[in-house]
């Protein structure tokens, strides 16, 4: 399994195959941030530090800017929408989007900090 669908699919970063969120689905928001202690493959502990996740709320960010630029340039350059109307249409992508983004942002972290380790035979 290569990094990016690692990432995307909630994957433990040291194996890529144990689940990082008891629940898959971020729009079970009951369940939102909720992650395994340890990895049931490889048993890699994924809080590595108290605090370790509040990196992750700038990943979020970037991913909402990110988001929010797209969303305006297409409207603006490709619709007849005004610009200010623009701003209600970011506003309900940003609401809709952002219990992925936040699960999405706490793979991205911990991605960045623990290298895979694949077995070599």
């Amino acid at each position: 399994m290569n990094l990016f669908r690692s990432i995307f699919q909630f994957k433990c970063p040291n194996c890529r195959k144990g689940s990082l969120f008891v629940n898959s689905n971020p729009y079970k928001l009951r369940d939102l941030n909720k992650m395994h202690e340890r990895c049931s493959k490889c048993n890699l502990k994924f809080s590595l530090e108290p605090g370790f996740y509040q990196g992750a709320a700038y990943v979020s960010y970037g991913f909402q800017v990110l988001n929010s630029l797209i969303v305006f340039n297409l409207l603006f350059w490709f619709t007849n929408i005004h610009w200010k109307d623009i701003i209600y249409y970011i506003l309900a992508f940003i609401i809709i989007l952002t219990p992925y983004i936040v699960v999405i942002s706490r793979s991205v972290w911990i991605h960045m900090f623990v290298k895979h380790r694949s077995k070599k035979i």
